[in-house]
């Protein structure tokens, strides 16, 4: 009974890091340029 338990929650685990990874991913690929972008700015290399 136990392990089944312990399955279940693995299984919301990989589902959340499936969703945290896998979805939105543009959005992610957006606020990284514009961390690079802001960076560039601010270390003054432009």
């Amino acid at each position: 009974m136990d392990k089944k338990k312990d399955e279940k929650k693995g299984n919301k685990f990989a589902a959340f890091l499936k969703a945290v990874f896998v979805h939105n991913i543009g959005w992610k690929l957006l606020a990284i340029a514009a961390a690079a972008v802001i960076w560039v700015l601010s270390a003054g290399l432009m």
